[in-house]
């Protein structure tokens, strides 16, 4: 459906509602690169460290035990905290990032999730320079991004209306009603350089990681 994959260097939006899997999503995108030798870094402002780790490994990936992969953060509350205290800018923000980058050698770079990280800064003209000065920041130093992003309903790109202009990708995620269950559905809505597949297609997330099925055509209700 990427028509080879993502592009090095480039920078992924996944959006989707509750449930869609995003999380599990972005991790694994760290979780196969690190099985081919590649360092990740996975920032989490969703939930407790270790909660994630446990979560992942219901899904078939284990942190510890595959080296490589670097997560830190925690809950949102403790980064507001942290902002108020030492009263953080964004280029102490980028700075810290990038330090963190180049001590674990991370080729790629999971955040989870953006909006979160975008309420951090007050304006839409601050949230959009934030994002850019990012994504700017992590792919000048040699990283592919994935972000995620929550939406209220499916089809829907971003939060705030800005992100998909900003970066190169854009995955949707849906939880799609069919007749009397739902069912998960991913679509690659955006994708510079690439002559990737349009369609609506389903996907499971299992016991071995989310599994696309790209000759299951989904129409959405």
């Amino acid at each position: 459906m990427l028509d080879g994959g993502f592009i090095h260097g480039s920078t992924v939006l996944v959006s989707g509602q509750a449930g869609s899997g995003k999380t599990t999503f972005a991790m694994q995108f760290l979780y196969e690169g690190a099985k081919e030798g590649e360092h990740g870094l996975f920032i989490t402002l969703e939930q407790d460290k270790d909660k994630l780790i446990a979560d992942m490994a219901s899904v078939g990936m284990n942190i510890p035990k595959l080296k490589g992969i670097t997560v830190i953060g925690g809950s949102l509350g403790e980064v507001m905290r942290y902002r108020k205290m030492v009263k953080a800018k964004l280029d102490d923000f980028l700075a810290e990032i990038q330090e963190v980058v180049c001590e674990t050698k991370a080729n790629r770079v999971a955040i989870d999730s953006i909006n979160l990280l975008l309420m951090l800064f007050e304006g839409e003209e601050d949230k959009r320079f934030a994002l850019l000065s990012l994504c700017s920041t992590l792919n000048k130093l040699g990283c592919t991004v994935m972000l995620t992003c929550e939406t209220q309903e499916n089809l829907a790109l971003s939060w705030y209306g800005f992100e998909e202009f900003v970066v190169d990708d854009v995955i949707t995620l849906m939880n799609v009603k069919l007749d009397h269950y739902f069912k998960h559905a991913l679509s690659v809505r955006k994708m510079r350089g690439s002559a990737h597949d349009k369609s609506i297609v389903s996907y499971e997330i299992t016991p071995k990681g989310l599994v696309v099925y790209p000759d299951d055509v989904v129409i959405p209700g």
